[in-house]
């Protein structure tokens, strides 16, 4: 029964796929022709998210149809180290496309991070590095200073401009996290070995500090953060282990 469920949905699929116009009126005959179609379909749709949003049809094709799983030639007589090149120029002009797109779509973020950091600075008790981080000693701290790839023990609230919490650490238990870059955003790589076990503060980080251009989860794009922390203890660290351990691949 399964079997014959799985097949009328091949076969209503099919016929709804050969019902579908398509602005080239290829004919959809069959389960092969509305499968390549759906093939055909996911390719531009992948592609369109890397910022591709027109093709030369003649081009593609012609690639396309120049491939030979028993020919290990690459096409245009290029040798790979060419071909690898030719597609890594490219890619940065799709990225660099891809940014200025989310650049004018986020805009507001950016414009209200630019905004809140220059009058964040003017008020008392305010430093701002040279990196554009902005921070605020609550409470002065007396102990140890971690240095990187230490680890920290730490209570944190994250919160966006509009008193959004999009992380917290308060009501549970402290977190433990390794002073290792690429672990942890750069703004905190940055401003707690700023701070003595003990202290108090308020980050202020700017997108570039923080998730950057394309954000994390729940925060946007060009997102400039608020973090109240405190840094409850510092473990010391050695640095070839720490980074052996955060290399090492996901089992």
């Amino acid at each position: 029964m399964k079997l014959g469920i799985k097949v009328l949905g091949i076969v209503c699929l099919t016929a709804s796929l050969c019902s579908c116009g398509n602005k080239d009126n290829v004919k959809l005959e069959t389960l092969e022709d509305s499968a390549n179609f759906c093939l055909g379909y996911q390719t531009a749709a992948m592609w369109a998210q890397r910022g591709i949003d027109s093709l030369n049809d003649d081009a593609f094709i012609a690639g396309f149809k120049a491939f030979d799983i028993d020919d290990e030639k690459m096409p245009l007589e290029l040798d790979q180290e060419l071909y690898s090149d030719m597609m890594q120029r490219y890619s940065v002009i799709l990225e660099e496309r891809q940014l200025a797109k989310m650049k004018t779509e986020y805009a507001p973020n950016i414009e209200a991070g630019e905004k809140f950091l220059a009058e964040n600075k003017e008020k008392a008790g305010v430093t701002t590095t040279a990196s554009g981080l902005q921070y605020e000693i609550i409470k002065e701290g007396t102990g140890a200073k971690p240095a990187l790839f230490d680890t920290i023990v730490v209570h944190y609230n994250g919160t966006l401009l509009d008193g959004t919490v999009f992380d917290s650490s308060i009501g549970n238990e402290p977190v433990s996290l390794p002073l290792i870059p690429g672990a942890l955003i750069q703004g905190w790589i940055e401003a707690f070995p700023l701070f003595a076990e003990g202290t108090k503060a308020k980050l202020y980080i700017p997108y570039d500090l923080a998730y950057g251009e394309y954000g994390s989860r729940d925060i946007q794009p060009f997102s400039t953060l608020i973090f109240d922390v405190e840094l409850l203890k510092v473990k010391k660290g050695n640095p070839d282990a720490a980074t052996m351990k955060f290399n090492q691949p996901m089992q």
